[in-house]
């Protein structure tokens, strides 16, 4: 039933805007959607986290030992090939609805607008934290834009659009039903 909710939400909120034209399952199909990374560099650097892809698959990942920087392209942007290279290695833990996962990228141009507050500046450099993001791929220069919908610890951000706070408890619970810790 929540999910069911959520979904109403979704579309309705999806409606309201006519900047943006609404994301096509084509849009998803090959691409990171949603996304939490968790950083622990205090003893020994650990990047692990969880994402959705754009076909409803949900994968975990984790990165030891020597840490893993993306090739800045400008702040909160990443390239697809660094995308590959943060999931190296990643396996499947779980589906979702891609209905669903369609209806919540609806969210994601609005979620973009923010206001997003962060705690530190660029909040990517060292340190131990947290950050939920959702992504827009732009195909034609394969770039992936970040939009945060949260952060913690050393990566303490907030993002006050009501989209973006839709899409992080659907992210959440996505961790929550598939056992991502």
């Amino acid at each position: 039933m929540r999910w069911m909710a959520m979904a109403v939400v979704a579309v309705a909120l999806a409606g309201c805007s006519t900047a943006d034209k609404p994301v096509a399952a084509a849009d998803l199909r090959g691409a990171v959607v949603l996304e939490t990374t968790t950083w622990e560099s205090e003893f020994n650097y650990v990047m692990r986290g969880m994402y959705i892809d754009g076909e409803g698959k949900v994968w975990s990942y984790a990165q030891h030992g020597t840490p893993w920087y993306p090739d800045r392209l400008k702040y909160g942007e990443m390239s697809e090939r660094d995308m590959l290279a943060k999931h190296k290695g990643a396996r499947q833990i779980g589906t979702v609805d891609p209905k669903l996962l369609l209806d919540m990228a609806q969210l994601i141009p609005d979620a973009a607008r923010g206001p997003i507050t962060r705690a530190a500046p660029s909040g990517d450099g060292g340190g131990s934290g947290t950050l939920d993001v959702a992504y827009r791929l732009d195909r034609d220069t394969k770039v992936y834009r970040q939009i945060i919908l949260a952060g913690a610890g050393d990566r303490m951000a907030t993002n006050e659009n009501s989209s973006a706070a839709i899409l992080l408890d659907y992210l959440r619970e996505v961790q929550r039903l598939v056992g991502y810790e």
